[in-house]
Order: structure tokens, then C-alpha cells, then sequence
């Protein structure tokens, strides 16, 4: 009788349903800073990481950083996230010098331009270590902030042709991101203020010859330059969450009173917010610079 109402007992419990446990929230994107300070300390420490990173060559950090779509712009060309890693170990960078650093939001972008000094090597021959512009776009998900985009006008004189892009990309996204960023180049060269101004948004941030730029400052310029019809080859576009990250070598001769950007092949890159006709600027990189 005892091993029958055990048995009966144990058939009970069995029966009984388990209590169905709620899924774990997923882990929330990190908060945006209240201010302008906040803006420039995460910036400041967000710098601070990817430097650091790049100069220890770790791989894993690197690869925790960077966005799937990211993509970098130097006076080689460009590198999307899997040829990062693999030029970042014969780069040779060390003793990062982080200076002038400027934060901006724009949408659900956090754009960073600064300048560094640090060491590097390219191919054993040491590079200036003066400070050079760097800019970068990151965007916050699940996982902690994400680099899109890096530019780095850190380059060797006189700058080389550039290489082939290092990154294959859509065909069709890469034809997409190739009219933007002729549209937009149009607009400033056939001297339309208004619609050039439009098509950035308010927050861009530039790294060019002249160091860093805002949007103010580009419509001025626009006003001023005369510049050759950009010719845009080898485009690679990514996307990262709502930004496209466009690369390209561009050749468009330029000219700013006695001073002239020759109309050499050199790498270009530029982040928008959205995409098609509606997408606005919000960061930017020409690597060309007067002889």
C-alpha cells in the first residue's frame, strides 16, 4: 500500500504543470549623455578605447568594437571590418596623443573628430607623428557602442595613389552610395547653397587638409571654391542601423583662392543618416591635400 500512494503521489507531481518562467529583457542599448560634456567625455573615452586597441593590435577588442558594416578611409584606401584587423597588425601604431576632440549627436549617431599623434609604419619606414585629423561614427545597440565609420588623414609625403578598396560589398548598395555621394558633391560644385546646405545635417562633422570642419563651415566654402565635376570610383557602401557608410575614391580638383587640390584619385568617405534622396550628411573625409 506504502509503494502505491508514493507511486500515486509521484504520478501527481508529475502532472503538475511547470510555472513558465518570463524571457530575460534583452539588454538595453547605453544611454545617451544629458549635455555637451557628456557628449565630449564619451567621445573622449570611446577614442580612447579604439586607439588603444589598434596600438596593442588586439584582436578581440577590435572586433568588439567595430560595427558588421564598418568601414575605414586612410590615404591607402579602404578597409572594411575583416581587412582591419588584418592591417591593423602591420601597422605598427603605438603612443596615442588624443587632442582638440569635438563630440556632436546627431539623430542616433555620436560623430568624433579629433587629432592624434601617434607612431606608425607602413611598409618598416616611420610615418610624421605630428598630429593629423581623425573622425569617427559610432552608434549605441545592445552589445555597447559600435564604430561605423573611421577616417585618418595620417598619411606619408608626398600622399601616394591610393589601393584597391580592401572590401567587396552589395553591387547594388555600392551603386546606391555612389549617386549619393555624387548628388551631394553636384550640389556643392554647381554652387547650390540651398539644397547643399539641406542635404547635411545639423552636427556634421568634416576632417579634411584644412583640419576640422562643421557645416557652417562648408557652405562658406561652397560659396568660394571652384571646383572640376567629381568623377567617384570603387564606392563601397555599408549600412549601420539607420546610417550608410559610403567610401569611394574621388578625383575633383579644387580651388580656394592661391590654393589648389590637384585632381589626383584620392580616398574619400561620408556617413549618412538614412538613404536615397532623402539621406542627409552627418560625417565626411577627403584625404586629398595640395602638393
Amino acid at each position: 500500500m506504502k509503494t502505491a500512494a508514493i507511486a500515486c503521489i509521484g504520478s501527481l507531481l508529475l502532472a503538475v504543470p511547470a510555472v513558465a518562467q518570463a524571457p530575460a529583457a534583452p539588454p538595453a542599448a547605453p544611454a545617451w549623455p544629458a549635455d555637451a560634456s557628456g557628449l565630449a567625455a564619451l567621445g573622449s573615452t570611446l577614442v580612447a578605447e579604439w586607439l588603444q586597441a589598434i596600438a596593442a593590435a588586439d584582436a578581440a577588442a577590435l572586433e568588439r568594437i567595430m560595427h558588421a558594416g564598418f568601414q575605414r578611409v586612410g590615404y591607402d584606401g579602404m578597409c572594411d571590418r575583416t581587412a582591419e584587423l588584418a592591417a591593423v597588425k602591420a601597422m605598427g601604431a603605438k603612443a596615442p596623443k588624443v587632442t582638440d576632440l569635438k563630440a556632436t549627436r546627431v539623430g542616433d549617431a555620436l560623430v568624433v573628430s579629433c587629432q592624434v599623434a601617434m607612431e606608425q609604419t607602413v611598409g618598416g619606414a616611420a610615418l610624421d607623428s605630428k598630429p593629423a585629423s581623425r573622425i569617427g561614427v559610432w552608434v549605441p545597440d545592445a552589445a555597447g557602442w559600435k564604430l561605423a565609420a573611421w577616417a585618418s588623414l595620417h598619411m606619408p609625403s608626398p600622399r601616394p595613389a591610393p589601393g584597391a578598396p580592401r572590401g567587396a560589398g552589395d553591387p547594388a548598395l555600392n551603386e546606391q552610395g555612389g549617386a549619393m555621394v555624387m548628388r551631394f558633391l553636384e550640389a556643392q560644385r554647381g554652387g547650390d547653397l540651398k539644397a547643399f546646405d539641406a542635404m547635411m545635417a545639423d552636427g556634421l562633422q568634416v576632417v579634411n587638409f584644412r583640419g576640422q570642419k562643421a557645416k557652417s563651415d562648408l557652405v562658406e566654402g561652397a560659396s568660394r571654391v571652384k571646383a572640376d565635376p567629381p568623377k567617384v570610383a570603387d564606392a563601397r557602401a555599408t549600412r549601420c542601423g539607420e546610417l550608410t557608410v559610403v567610401s569611394c575614391t574621388l578625383t575633383m580638383g579644387q580651388h580656394m583662392g592661391f590654393t589648389t587640390l590637384p585632381a589626383d584619385p584620392a580616398p574619400f568617405l561620408a556617413v549618412f543618416a538614412g538613404s536615397g534622396d532623402g539621406a542627409k550628411v552627418i560625417a565626411m573625409a577627403n584625404t586629398n591635400r595640395p602638393k
